[in-house]
């Protein structure tokens, strides 16, 4: 493929992308939310969980209370779950339906990017 086609593909996909979100059934996310949801579905499809801890200490996403305030959001948004371990000490983060619905959603936007 081109440079210049692989271009109009990914402006494609922007503009589907910002279509899909502007319905208001579409979950509204920040970019830090985005950034860390993405980081939870990413180790959560690499069969690994991440902890809230780890989370928070992602300095390169935020700051430790920015990362703890948009985790809070996202939970409130039904993206993600936290789920505790039998001695309840650790609290992993995984994607909620809806999260992976929104991923699905995205998806289908990729596809039909490159479909035209």
């Amino acid at each position: 493929m081109k440079n210049k086609e692989l271009q109009e593909i990914y402006f494609r996909f922007l503009n589907l992308v910002r279509s899909v979100e502007d319905l208001p059934s579409f979950p509204k996310l920040d970019a830090t939310e985005n950034e860390l949801l993405n980081e939870v579905a990413s180790k959560w499809k690499q069969g690994e969980r991440l902890l809230v801890s780890d989370a928070i200490a992602k300095r390169e996403i935020g700051s430790p209370a920015t990362l703890h305030a948009r985790l809070k959001q996202l939970r409130d948004k039904d993206m993600v779950t936290y789920v505790i371990e039998t001695d309840g000490r650790k609290k992993y983060i995984e994607p909620t339906e809806a999260a992976l619905k929104y991923f699905a959603h995205i998806s289908n936007c990729m596809i039909q990017a490159t479909n035209k």
